[in-house]
C-alpha cells in the first residue's frame, strides 16, 4: 500500500512538473524567428497620387525583425515570415502643389494584392500651403508569405496631390510616410 501511495503521488509531482514547465515555456513554432516581430518603414521620397492608386515605396528599414522590405529597391511590398495576427500604422504626410480646389487624397491597404476591407481614410486638402499626417491602421491575421501594400489616390491628377517629405533645418526629417507593423500574437 505504502508503494502504490507513493507511486501516486510520484506520478502527480511529476505530472504537476510538466504542467508548469509547459506553462512556464514558451511555445515558438519551429518557423518563427527569435524574439519580437516588427518593422518601422520610412520614405525619404515625395510621391504623387494618381486617379487609379500609386503604390508608396519605402527607401528606409528604420527597425526590421522577423519581416521582410526591400529598402535598396525601394520596395512597397512587407513581407509577413511568420503565421499570425500583426498591428499595422501607415501614417502619410500629405500635401498638394497647386490650386484651390477641394482634392482630396486616399490612403489604403493591400493585402495579397487585395483591398483590405474598411481600410481607407480621406483627406481634403484645399490650400498649397496645408499639410498634415493621415492616419490608417488595422489588424490582419496573417499567414507566412503574405504580402502588404500601402496604396494612395487622388481624386485629380493636375494639382499634385500626394505624400511629402519635408526636411526643416536642425530637426529630423519628416518623411512622406511611415509604416509601422507587430506582431501581436
Amino acid at each position: 500500500m505504502k508503494l502504490r501511495m507513493f507511486s501516486s503521488l510520484l506520478s502527480a509531482a511529476f505530472g504537476a512538473a510538466i504542467l508548469v514547465t509547459s506553462l512556464a515555456t514558451p511555445q515558438v513554432s519551429l518557423g518563427a524567428p527569435p524574439g519580437p516581430i516588427y518593422a518601422q518603414l520610412s520614405s525619404s521620397m515625395s510621391q504623387k497620387a494618381s486617379l487609379t492608386g500609386t503604390l508608396v515605396t519605402m527607401d528606409s528599414n528604420d527597425a526590421l525583425g522577423g519581416l521582410e522590405h526591400d529598402d535598396k529597391g525601394k520596395g512597397s511590398d512587407i513581407t509577413i515570415k511568420t503565421d499570425g495576427v500583426y498591428f499595422m500604422v501607415a501614417a502619410i504626410q500629405v500635401a498638394k502643389e497647386t490650386g484651390d480646389a477641394d482634392d482630396y487624397i486616399d490612403v489604403w491597404m493591400k493585402q495579397n494584392g487585395k483591398d483590405v476591407d474598411n481600410s481607407g481614410c480621406r483627406q481634403v486638402i484645399k490650400d498649397p500651403k496645408f499639410t498634415t499626417v493621415l492616419v490608417c491602421q488595422g489588424i490582419a491575421e496573417c499567414k507566412a508569405g503574405d504580402k502588404f501594400n500601402v496604396v494612395i489616390s487622388s481624386n485629380t491628377a493636375d494639382s499634385g496631390v500626394g505624400i511629402v517629405k519635408i526636411a526643416p533645418k536642425g530637426e529630423p526629417a519628416i518623411p512622406s510616410i511611415i509604416f509601422s507593423i507587430y506582431k501581436i500574437n
